[in-house]
């Protein structure tokens, strides 16, 4: 049988069954889609999770202090990072935010009318609320103006906003601090550091020059593009400071339980969805094996027939093995145009261009991976459909 003959009746016998095979196509399809858009956009959606827990579990923040020296009193100690090894830690390719801190160790007094109360003070830089994944309930957070005019400026949060000024909205109200006049530009969310919920945040140039007995900058929080670069960030720091620094010896904390979880959470999600797509296709190979066995029971005489007439075995074998590998790559096939409007859909949200190397990638993989799924699927059936004795098969009922 010629071969065009074989891919035309193949074909027409494909699409006079769709009605009975539209199972097994559409699982095909989806799971052709499926492996599409995750090869294509994986390390993107995966980029994207991670991020998102890792901002939410603040997973990736590390956070640095001078050695404890028990011989030196807190509130005499003079270290400080010096601005030259800020900059060389913000240089470090895996760190995206450096956050400076000055604080107080008693607390300081905040009275608004005839309410006063005595609340915890941290003087913060505009990358301390990227650092720590913060927003605001009301108001805004600090610019990058407020810290370099020294604003007498203050956000506060949700607890110490609802002690001073009850239900009543803070929002551009002014509050004295240590007798110093502050406006209130923004309150913080709940959900936004509740261990601070009793704080009051100035900015740090304002908090340096307005309020005594404040601290040097002696505790920075740092925080990483992505898990991956930890290790390498947490190496490379010590080395920077004592560059810089030579007689400073500095301690660096890390959620490493936090960390361990949260690669766990992806690496779950990662397995699941790759389970899902194998398991997605291997049902496919079983709808086609089946739908294949079904075809060969039905038309029997019909195989006899041919056989009768001089069809060969191997005419049989070809025939069902085309309609296996017909079924496979025409669902494949639209499997592709799905993928490519999701992949197209999922750059969208993502806010960034699909790569077009992994498509062609993924579509080069998909389309082998749909002729071997055909074959496999066929094989056993159409070499049941070859061996029929052309007698057996013409007495078949």
């Amino acid at each position: 049988m010629r071969t065009t003959d074989l891919i035309r009746i193949s074909s027409r016998q494909v699409l006079r069954q769709y009605r009975k095979n539209i199972g097994v196509i559409v699982t095909i399809i989806l799971g052709t889609a499926g492996f599409i858009i995750m090869i294509t956009m994986g390390r993107s959606i995966e980029e994207n999770i991670s991020h998102d827990l890792e901002i939410i579990g603040n997973a990736t923040r590390i956070r640095i202090l001078f050695k404890h020296i028990p011989t030196l009193d807190p509130r005499t100690d003079k270290r400080e990072f010096k601005q030259n090894s800020i900059d060389g830690i913000k240089a470090i390719p895996g760190v995206d935010q450096v956050s400076s801190i000055v604080t107080r160790n008693d607390f300081v007094k905040i009275s608004h009318l005839d309410t006063i109360g005595y609340f915890q003070m941290l003087g913060v830089d505009e990358s301390f609320w990227k650092v720590h994944g913060s927003s605001t309930q009301a108001g805004i957070l600090f610019s990058e103006k407020d810290l370099q005019q020294r604003r007498p400026v203050c956000i506060l949060g949700q607890r110490t906003a609802h002690e001073i000024f009850n239900h009543l909205d803070p929002i551009d109200q002014f509050i004295t601090i240590n007798n110093t006049p502050f406006k209130v530009i923004g309150v913080l969310d709940a959900m936004s550091m509740p261990d601070k919920a009793r704080t009051i945040f100035l900015p740090i140039t304002t908090a340096q020059d307005r309020i005594n007995s404040i601290s040097p900058v002696n505790k920075l929080y740092i925080r990483c593009y992505s898990w991956d670069d930890i290790e390498d960030t947490i190496n490379k720091i010590p080395l920077v400071v004592k560059k810089y620094q030579p007689n400073d010896e500095i301690e660096i904390f890390l959620p490493e339980e936090l960390l361990a979880r949260i690669k766990a959470i992806s690496f779950g999600v990662k397995i699941f969805v790759q389970l899902a797509l194998i398991a997605t296709f291997v049902l496919g190979g079983i709808g086609i094996w089946n739908i294949m066995m079904m075809a060969v029971r039905s038309r029997t005489r019909e195989i006899g027939l041919k056989k009768a007439i001089g069809a060969e075995d191997h005419d049989i074998l070809f025939q069902f093995l085309a309609e296996s590998l017909m079924l496979s790559i025409g669902a494949t096939f639209i499997g592709f145009m799905l993928g490519w409007t999701g992949v197209t859909f999922t750059a969208s949200i993502l806010h960034n261009s699909p790569p077009k190397n992994l498509f062609w990638l993924s579509t080069g993989i998909g389309f082998s991976f749909s002729l071997i799924l055909g074959i496999v699927a066929g094989l056993a059936p159409a070499i049941k459909a070859s061996r029929m004795e052309v007698v057996t098969a013409l007495r078949y009922e």
